[in-house]
């Protein structure tokens, strides 16, 4: 990995060291040539899919801090954040660092700004080593940004600059600012000043509940954010004078720490610069890993986990120019949208193509970002056209796959898979069709589960419980989709027993949309079990040709579930569906003959042409003209005779069996039942309200 990663930085001709790093600036505060606050306000980057609004942060290119430093009183070089400590940097910073103040959320209160001040006579030295009585302390947080942004505005060639005096000033006066008036800069909703004009005390508190909620959410996502300065009109980051004097202190701290590291031999690099023949104890901090905090290195050579017998702290020849290189690769791959996709709060994949060619660009593909999107048209036309604009030949180019995680403040690399474009391409295009499937409720085009909906529904019923799929479940469903891995059979186990419970449970009033999609992600899960692990397709193109038992006792049960609906005017209450489904689905012969006579029942109860249909099902020349059928379209009746009449009900179905029969199931809930046309309708005319029956979304 580490050799692809130099590889990519190369071919990509990243400029390493780098002092600049693209960032995301949520709010910039502008200030007058004297120093005063004038505003604050959002930096608003791209749209992202449909959204109406643009999102909260602008990338900009933002200084970042060197990662080494020597230790004062040992004079060995260590990482400059870590432990707890994270080091400010150059003319951008959150609330903490730049005014002095925290969000805080009291427990049972809203979120409120606090002034942070040392506690208990503490030091910096002690604050920021974890040293005294209290531990680490933000104060020091906001003193060490004071004082690098001191660095730029007192130094003797930009002292004398418009900027330099507006940044005097305002750290100056900045004592006059109290918590309110920073909260004032904001636009947020104010409690107090809402429901005024409502018609009831109730409400009006629901005015101020609500009012509060979203001051809640907004407080929160302040403290998160990111802020720069805007002097008389100029970007900080982006004045000339400022840009130069950062440049020049990031290559002072690092020419300093060069002369201090060891020499070694790397074993990744043929460079001969002074940073390839110095070995670094750590990697550059790695942003945009879950879990990784305010320094998160991809490796660290200076703690005793990674130390061997004979060779110290370096048990791995790394240089500061290979970190470097690596660190820029891998910066690169998590900023760009494209070339990376969340899996989960716990996980994070990177992927790429390399063409074969000697200084070929390297390329994300374009099949990766419908990951995340349920639009199953769009992949499917991206797949019918991937040849005709695919920039190089997917026989032979390189795709490369890791996925990440931060448990610990250190990278851990889960996964790392590589092959062909050809084969990933070809994977991913069985895994968009496998997942891709119709719904219940909706006679539009089919829709494409993603990941997350799939690890979701093998464990919990909404997302608003506790419980969250494990990180592993969604690193193998990544790796199913690319590579073609098979899905652990414990995938299977799961599945169908929250199949089970939930249909059991039934959907509260007013989920049957959720309920549904829940349904239609499980179903989307054991496809591509057997897509990938038996190289079966059961979908709609051969729902009505599946013979084995399973299958079918799954479609009886959606047709005796869509009987018993119809006769009791569409309630599911003790529907077959609920009721049965958990026995059905694993000892049919015990179930199907009492629901056979509770079905007769019910047809009985619906009567006419409607009981004839959903019974007899429609032959295909008697089809409306609205509604045509390519074959005779079964009903009960036809699909309890495709039988045997030896073994009419199989007596147990395995777990593989009971994944036929969900996916049986579904298919037949999905089935648009056609009309009779008028007037040749054997068994009667079709009341209007039969009519309305069989041709609404669940029909």
């Amino acid at each position: 990995m580490i050799t692809e990663l130099l590889d990519l930085a190369d071919r990509l001709d990243i400029p390493t060291p780098r002092s600049f790093e693209p960032m995301q600036v949520h709010y910039v505060i502008d200030l007058s040539k004297q120093g005063e606050i004038l505003d604050i306000g959002p930096a608003y980057g791209s749209y992202k899919n449909n959204d109406k609004q643009p999102q909260l942060g602008k990338v900009m290119e933002c200084p970042v801090y060197f990662p080494l430093k020597l230790q004062e009183d040992t004079s060995e070089v260590q990482a400059s954040g870590g432990g707890g400590f994270s080091v400010p940097e150059a003319g951008h910073g959150d609330v903490r660092e730049i005014f002095c103040t925290e969000i805080r959320t009291p427990q049972g209160n809203p979120p409120k700004l606090e002034t942070m001040k040392p506690s208990n006579g503490q030091t910096e030295s002690e604050a920021t080593t974890g040293g005294g009585t209290t531990g680490k302390n933000q104060y020091y947080r906001h003193q060490s940004w004071l004082k690098q942004l001191s660095e730029f505005i007192e130094s003797t060639s930009y002292r004398d600059l418009d900027i330099s005096r507006a940044l005097r000033k305002f750290v100056a006066n900045k004592h006059r600012l109290t918590n309110a008036n920073i909260l004032e800069l904001f636009s947020l909703p104010e409690p107090d000043k809402v429901g005024v004009e409502a018609s009831s005390p109730q409400e009006q508190k629901k005015a101020k509940d609500a009012a509060t909620k979203q001051r809640a959410a907004q407080l929160r996502k302040i403290a998160n954010s990111r802020f720069t300065f805007r002097i008389d009109g100029e970007l900080l980051l982006k004045n000339q004078n400022f840009r130069q004097w950062w440049e020049k202190s990031y290559a002072d701290k690092r020419n300093k720490i060069l002369k201090v590291l060891p020499e070694g031999v790397d074993g990744f690099s043929n460079r001969t610069d002074d940073g390839s023949t110095r070995l670094t104890p750590v990697f550059p901090h790695i942003p945009l890993v879950p879990g990784g905090g305010s320094y998160c290195p991809l490796a660290s050579f200076d703690k005793r986990p990674t130390r061997s017998y004979g060779l110290g702290k370096h048990t791995l020849a790394m240089s500061l120019t290979t970190s470097e290189r690596v660190s820029a690769a891998l910066k690169r791959l998590l900023q760009d949208g494209n070339s990376r996709c969340a899996l989960g709060k716990d996980l994070v994949a990177i992927f790429w193509a390399v063409p074969p060619e000697d200084g070929a660009t390297p390329c994300a593909h374009d099949f990766t970002a419908w990951l995340d999107e349920p639009d199953a048209l769009q992949v499917r036309d991206f797949f019918r056209n991937i040849h005709g604009h695919s920039a190089t030949a997917p026989d032979i180019a390189r795709f490369y796959c890791a996925i990440l995680s931060s448990p610990k403040s250190r990278i851990t690399v889960r996964s790392w898979q590589t092959d062909t474009l050809r084969v990933v391409t070809k994977c991913a295009e069985k895994y968009f069709g496998a997942v891709s499937l119709p719904s219940p409720l909706q006679s539009n085009p089919t829709k494409t589960s993603t990941l997350d909906d799939m690890a979701w529904a093998t464990i919990a019923k909404s997302k608003k419980q506790k419980t969250t799929p494990a990180p592993t479940a969604y690193s193998t469903l990544l790796q199913t989709a690319l590579f073609g891995k098979r899905l652990p059979h414990s995938f299977l186990e799961s599945t169908l027993s929250r199949q089970r419970l939930e249909l059991a449970t039934g959907h509260p009033k007013n989920d049957e949309e959720d309920f549904e999609s829940r349904l239609r992600h499980r179903i989307a899960l054991l496809k591509l079990y057997f897509k990938t692990n038996k190289d079966i397709t059961m979908d709609e193109t051969n729902h009505e040709t599946q013979n084995h038992p399973a299958y079918l006792c799954g479609r009886v049960l959606a047709l005796m579930d869509k009987i018993h609906n119809v006769a009791h005017k569409n309630s599911t209450a003790s529907s077959p569906a609920g009721r049965y489904y958990g026995s059905a689905s694993s000892t049919p012969a015990l179930v199907f003959p009492r629901l056979c006579k509770l079905a007769n029942i019910h047809l009985d109860k619906i009567g006419g042409g409607l009981a004839h249909k959903l019974q007899h099902g429609v032959p295909k020349e008697k089809a409306h003209s609205d509604t045509p059928v390519d074959q005779d379209f079964e009903g009960l009746a036809d699909l309890i005779a495709r039988f045997s009449a030896d073994a009419r009900w199989p007596r147990t179905l395995s777990l593989e069996d009971q994944g036929r029969f969900a996916i049986g199931f579904y298919y037949e809930k999905c089935r648009r039942w056609p009309r009779y046309r008028k007037g040749q309708n054997p068994g009667g005319n079709e009341s209007d309200s039969g009519e309305n029956l069989t041709n609404d979304t669940n029909s």
